[in-house]
């Protein structure tokens, strides 16, 4: 008996050792995936043996079917639609802890693409009727085009540039003896302006 003791009591730093070493495992795939502007949901799966908590970052509009389980499981982030012109992204926490103080973390990262967005401003007060030259910026998040309707009508450059850019917009001569307007048309996948312009008679 008193061996027994003996022996029990040098294995038992050997066992507290252990426990206090233990790192929990914890799972969660896929890391990486990505939702549209008009928003979506993205299933995660949970890979551990133990109790588990999801956490979203604060200030997210992100939901989470449930946050908090045991065992291997599956959560679903539902992302609402954003008026973000830039891409944002959205980062899920899940993390166990054993029954020691040791505690185990990983991260998925949900990306949401941008609303897509264009506009044109220039200040240009009334061509005259033998043309001339009118300088616009247009701001976009992503390539655009510019179209115009009116014979002769000329933008430089008029495609495939994202982000802020001065475009020079040529007007040729009134053919009439009318005053008219000149439309252009700047757009974007999922978006579009236009710019108005005044031309004597």
């Amino acid at each position: 008996m008193k061996k027994a003791f003996l022996i029990l009591l040098v294995a038992l730093p050997l066992i507290c050792a252990c426990s206090e070493t233990f790192t929990p495992t914890i799972q969660i795939t896929p890391s990486l995936s990505s939702v549209p502007y008009t928003g979506g949901s993205v299933d995660l799966k949970i890979m551990t043996d133990l109790p588990w908590k999801v956490v979203m970052e604060e200030g997210c509009n992100a939901t989470v079917s449930k946050t908090n389980g045991a065992g291997d499981d599956m959560v679903t982030i539902t992302v609402p639609a954003t008026d973000n012109w830039t891409t944002t992204c959205i980062k899920v926490q899940l993390y166990c802890r054993s029954n020691s103080n040791n505690y185990s973390s990983k991260y998925a990262y949900i990306t949401q693409g941008y609303k897509p967005h264009v506009s044109v401003s220039a200040e240009a007060g009334t061509i005259p009727a033998e043309g001339g030259m009118v300088k616009a910026i247009v701001t976009a998040n992503g390539p655009w085009k510019a179209k115009c309707n009116t014979a002769g009508v000329t933008v430089q450059p008029d495609s495939d540039i994202t982000g802020n850019e001065t475009v020079s917009i040529y007007i040729p001569a009134n053919p009439t003896n009318a005053a008219r307007e000149i439309t252009i048309s700047f757009s974007i996948d999922g978006d579009s302006d236009v710019l108005v312009l005044n031309q004597a008679g």
